[in-house]
């Protein structure tokens, strides 16, 4: 029995792409990919947090967010911490975001992303060391970029979108 909610999306498919979410934060990513690269958990965190509030939030965005400490071997907690704040900034804003097509959704959600990515920097920078630039910025446009990839693909799947119905 496959269990769904009213939209029709099961816990199966939010687990399976916030999994494949890690899985290519783990592809050994070089040169202009490496500087580009987006944050596939902190898009699939926000996005499932958007359009699925009562499954995704602040508990996976933490977890998931301790996760990718892990994973880029950096102070634990500073992704965990910046990631459950793009989850209030989501939430604080759903109602609104949700109004919009993909490509305003995606220029809506930049400065989300921009704000996760300078509490990152900002965590780092306090507990270590200060950045060696700015470039830690530039993967916000490839995160925008593929917020609207997946926004876009969605609305293009399901119709309208994933809104819930109630």
């Amino acid at each position: 029995m496959k269990v769904t909610d009213q939209a029709g999306v099961s816990w199966r498919f939010i687990l399976g792409t916030l999994a494949l979410a890690v899985l290519l934060e783990q592809i050994r990513w070089s040169g202009l990919a490496l500087v580009l690269r987006p944050d596939f958990v902190l898009v699939g965190v926000l996005f499932w947090t958007l359009h699925q509030p009562a499954r995704i939030g602040f508990g996976a965005a933490f977890f998931l967010g301790l996760l990718a400490d892990f994973q880029d071997g950096v102070v634990f907690g500073q992704h965990a911490i910046a990631y459950v704040i793009g989850v209030y900034l989501v939430l604080y804003l759903r109602l609104r975001l949700l109004q919009f097509d993909p490509f305003r959704q995606a220029a809506q959600m930049f400065p989300i992303l921009l704000t996760v990515q300078l509490v990152v920097l900002l965590a780092g920078w306090l507990a270590v060391s200060p950045p060696g630039g700015l470039a830690i910025l530039v993967p916000v446009l490839g995160s925008t970029v593929l917020w609207y990839l997946v926004a876009l693909y969605m609305r293009l799947w399901h119709g309208r979108g994933l809104q819930d119905k109630a």
